[in-house]
């Protein structure tokens, strides 16, 4: 892959969390994870006895169902001129093993698991 230079004029982003990820300019690989637990609690406030585990759930741990591989795909690009020029981005975010790429990415691999709960009160 042929290096490029990028030129961004001008970028807004206003949040980037938990594995998530801004690049500017061309990627050979891009390997991006996350796991999470997200507890909504209905009442005033969490406890002890709240507190969930990754190892309590098997999403956590049992392999990725990926897509077999495919037929090979024989691809040429011809990149015209030897810089990425963007005027504006305006990003509101990037999170959860995902990724905002300005130039292209050789090779990507992206896992996101997340177990969410609900606790509503008697």
């Amino acid at each position: 892959m042929q290096k490029r230079i990028a030129h961004v004029s001008d970028m807004f982003t206003n949040s980037v969390s938990f594995s998530g990820v801004v690049s500017i300019g061309d990627t050979f690989n891009a390997n991006l994870n996350s796991k999470g637990i997200a507890v909504q609690k209905e009442g005033d406030y969490f406890t002890k006895a709240d507190e969930e585990y990754f190892e309590d759930y098997p999403i956590f741990t049992r392999k990725a169902n990926w897509l077999k591989d495919g037929k090979t795909v024989n691809k040429s690009t011809f990149h015209h001129d030897c810089s990425i020029n963007v005027h504006h981005v305006s990003l509101i975010g990037v999170s959860s093993s995902s990724l905002m790429q300005i130039g292209s990415v050789e090779n990507i691999a992206a896992d996101a698991r997340l177990k969410h709960f609900r606790k509503l009160q008697d």
